[in-house]
């Protein structure tokens, strides 16, 4: 059974949330905590970015679910929704946002799901539009500062297919500069520059979808 995980990352650190001990295995720096420490560990986390440092903490939870709502419910969760879009070549589609290679994903708006958020922010930040969407394949999560307050983000991730031909455009004003559908390899690669939480999803669907 796979272990119950939660990685909330704030930059290259995290705090994690599991039920497993195998989900901690071969973690550099990584700071073993109990329940009690979670928020203070996660200050430390926000506060030890400026240094440089890169920290991960780890908490071995009996119900990370339970664990993991107790302590988002201390910051402001922004519902966020994406898509991992593959060809009919088997290519996954991926963005160039500010520099770094990412998937196309945004906020859910008012009065709308996470799945409808997920489809409409592919098509607006890629161009592309004859796409189908089918199972969800999990969430990631990462906290920032906006206005020196700590945000926590949840993305709900989508896989979709597209069977057409489309002419992809970046959606410029939000920082893209390139859309391209690239080999599974290519994301296994060097080249794949990347957020730790955008790696994660992707090997987690590379897994299901090309397990080689």
């Amino acid at each position: 059974m796979e272990p119950q995980t939660y990685k909330i990352y704030f930059n290259e650190g995290a705090i994690i949330i599991t039920d497993s001990p195998s989900a901690l295995k071969g973690i550099p720096n990584l700071y073993f905590i109990g329940d009690d420490e979670l928020l203070t560990s996660f200050k430390i986390l926000t506060s030890s970015a400026s240094s440089g440092k890169v920290m991960t903490f780890g908490l071995i939870a009996s119900e990370p679910a339970e664990t993991f709502k107790e302590f988002s419910d201390n910051y402001t969760l922004i519902q966020a929704a994406g898509g991992l879009v593959f060809n009919k070549e088997n290519q996954l589609l991926t963005i160039k946002r500010n520099g770094l290679w990412d998937l196309p994903k945004g906020k859910i708006e008012k009065h709308e799901d996470q799945r409808a958020a997920a489809l409409r922010e592919v098509m607006e930040e890629t161009g592309i539009n004859m796409i189908n969407i089918s199972d969800k394949i999990g969430e990631t999560y990462h906290a920032y500062f906006e206005d020196d307050v700590v945000l926590m983000k949840v993305t709900h991730w989508y896989i979709m297919n597209s069977n057409g031909k489309n002419n992809l455009k970046p959606q410029v004003e939000e920082g893209i500069s390139e859309v391209k559908f690239e080999n599974l390899d290519w994301f296994r690669s060097p080249n794949f520059q990347s957020y730790n939480s955008v790696r994660d999803i992707v090997n987690k669907a590379l897994a299901q979808i090309d397990p080689s």
